[in-house]
């Protein structure tokens, strides 16, 4: 699946978000948490670490990041002293809802090469290798929720 055309278009996506998210004085890598933390607030950290697919030091630096920008609140948790619960702020809404939008932009300059048809046919392309995946690593996801 990794072609030629794959990794362009996944160049020009990174090219895209860094961009945008540079205006935004954030990371490309902390708009997964910025979203993630907005649509879960509060949230512990070990339930953030399980929903993102990055590893646990990365989603520790990238919250560190934005406690230190004040885009979310971290607290210890009152029922586990070695764990933090992490919330979002009224400026950490507002972040979220720029990079929600410029998410929104991706998918629609993406979608924009395509017919209805091409649309309809890619999504049901990827919903089954998404399922091909999730049986070969046996993993029953409740949360599916692509956050």
């Amino acid at each position: 699946m990794n072609n030629k055309y794959e990794r362009m278009v996944n160049k020009y996506h990174h090219k895209f978000l860094e961009k945008k998210f540079k205006e935004l004085n954030i990371g490309r890598a902390e708009a997964p948490y910025i979203k993630m933390i907005n649509y879960h607030s509060p949230i512990k950290m070990n339930a953030l670490i399980s929903k993102v697919v990055f590893h646990k030091s990365h989603t520790t630096r990238a919250v560190n990041q934005m406690v230190k920008d004040g885009l979310v609140e971290k607290v210890k948790d009152p029922d586990d002293g070695r764990s933090y619960i992490i919330s979002i702020t009224e400026k950490g809404k507002e972040v979220a809802e720029k990079v929600l939008s410029i998410l929104e932009d991706w998918e629609n300059l993406v979608n924009s090469a395509l017919n209805e048809e091409e649309r309809k046919t890619l999504e049901v392309m990827r919903e089954k290798v998404y399922f091909k995946l999730k049986e070969h690593f046996e993993e029953d996801d409740n949360d599916e929720k692509n956050v």
